[in-house]
This record gives C-alpha cells, sequence and structure tokens, in this order.
C-alpha cells in the first residue's frame, strides 16, 4: 500500500530542497571537481580505451627455455692468484 504524502508535507520538502541547493550553490565547484577526480580515480582513462581483438594473434612467439650448462676453462686454478682489475 503506498502512502500519500500531504499537501503540508510536499511543501516542506520542496522548501528544503531548495534550502539545500542554495547552500551547496557556494559549494557546487569544489564538490563537483572533488567528484571528478573520484571518478578518474576509480575509472582511469586507461580503462577507456577499446579492446582491440586482432592483437591476439601478434603476441611474441614462446621461446623454449635453454638447460643452464657450464662451460669449463683453460684457466689455471691457483687460489692465491688476484683478480686483474680490482
Amino acid at each position: 500500500m503506498r502512502r500519500k504524502f500531504s499537501p503540508v508535507e510536499i511543501a516542506i520538502g520542496v522548501l528544503i530542497a531548495i534550502g539545500l541547493l542554495v547552500s551547496l550553490r557556494t559549494l557546487f565547484i569544489p564538490i563537483l571537481v572533488l567528484g571528478l577526480i573520484f571518478l578518474l580515480y576509480k575509472f582511469p582513462p586507461s580503462r577507456w580505451k577499446k579492446p582491440s581483438y586482432g592483437s591476439r594473434g601478434s603476441s611474441k612467439p614462446k621461446r623454449k627455455n635453454a638447460k643452464f650448462r657450464v662451460i669449463n676453462g683453460t684457466k689455471d686454478s691457483d687460489p692465491d692468484d688476484y683478480p686483474k682489475y680490482h
């Protein structure tokens, strides 16, 4: 069952709305700027781009991982040698 508003309640509601609009008029621009900043934070412009469906096939081909191998050198293994460039 819907409740009907009396004319007095409607008049009070309209006056409250007018009072809020008049008092918020001075704060309208700062609220608008802060709201815009919040929206840009939640939905950054990088998410606005339309997805390109043709880029799925252009991804880099997968590389085969090579096994790690140690190549034995021919240098003498004298532990008393100092490094050349230190």
